[in-house]
């Protein structure tokens, strides 16, 4: 991300989280992060940019994570998956989230709310693509409404586990013990219960053709390619062609691909391509 930008975000991050988003004016923001007026709009056209922006970096964050922690490992494991919710509530408290989506609950910024709408969507889906991971195939309708049960006990239990105690409490505890009495459901639901939310409640597909899409990644490989080839980025041109190669064979190896993407994302950082690479990135995850 470049500097600047960065410096903002984080600017407008702390005075969100103690004055609130109400009361933040610009004028705050510029003397917060030391910048002249043009500065600012030259990198964001309001107040709410600026703050959809922090939200997108945190989830970039959560992203990244989440995908570290799954290199070399199985997709079917519960630690992994434990590890990888918990990844996503602890960047919430390291970043105030919850305190910052209290500021905005009563905008009437349309454009905000569809916003933070979509970031609840997808951080659902993940979830619920995930469990149909750990899941027997039978379960795979009730996926949906398991994500959404998790994630209400996961938060009412550390909620009103710090009413009673002043002691930290492991996040990775607390998703376990959730997901052990979530999953206890299981047999029974299948045997008896229809889903009470439809699969496609959210548009959610858990087991959709990734045909397409890995077309699209490979066209975007080659298209990032084509435009590397004038910059003169050798290392980064050396892994595109192996992605491509891997991604176009009949037996690609999956384990190389994981490990590659991370050393090709950060090839790109502080480069003007880093957020085509971490988009084209982020892509490829869903095709593994």
């Amino acid at each position: 991300m470049n500097a600047k930008r960065k410096q903002i975000i984080e600017a407008a991050h702390q005075l969100f989280v103690d004055k609130g988003f109400a009361l933040t004016s610009i004028q705050d923001i510029l003397d917060k992060a030391g910048i002249a007026k043009g500065t600012f709009y030259n990198y964001f056209n309001s107040k709410n940019e600026c703050l959809r922006a922090i939200l997108a970096f945190v989830s970039e964050e959560v992203d990244q994570k989440r995908r570290e922690l799954a290199i070399g490992k199985e997709v079917d494991s519960e630690e992994v998956f434990v590890r990888q919710m918990a990844v996503r509530m602890n960047m919430n408290k390291q970043h105030h989230i919850f305190a910052v989506f209290e500021t905005v609950s009563f905008s009437d910024d349309v454009e905000l709310k569809a916003f933070m709408k979509k970031q609840h969507h997808t951080e659902l889906q993940w979830i619920s693509k995930r469990l149909g991971c750990l899941y027997p195939p039978k379960a795979r309708p009730y996926t949906l409404e398991h994500a959404v049960m998790l994630v209400g006990i996961a938060h009412h239990l550390m909620h009103v586990w710090k009413l009673g105690s002043n002691k930290d409490i492991s996040t990775e505890k607390v998703i376990q013990y959730a997901l052990t009495r979530v999953k206890s459901m299981i047999k029974e639901q299948i045997e008896n219960e229809k889903p009470f939310l439809p699969e496609n409640w959210l548009d959610i597909t858990n087991d959709g053709d990734t045909t397409d899409l890995k077309k699209e990644v490979i066209a975007q490989l080659n298209r990032l390619s084509n435009k590397i080839n004038e910059k003169g980025f050798s290392k980064q041109q050396d892994y595109i062609q192996f992605l491509l190669s891997e991604l176009q064979s009949d037996n690609p190896r999956t384990f190389l691909i994981e490990s590659v993407l991370m050393s090709f994302e950060q090839a790109f950082e502080q480069t003007e391509l880093e957020h085509e690479a971490s988009h084209i990135v982020k892509m490829a995850w869903k095709i593994m």
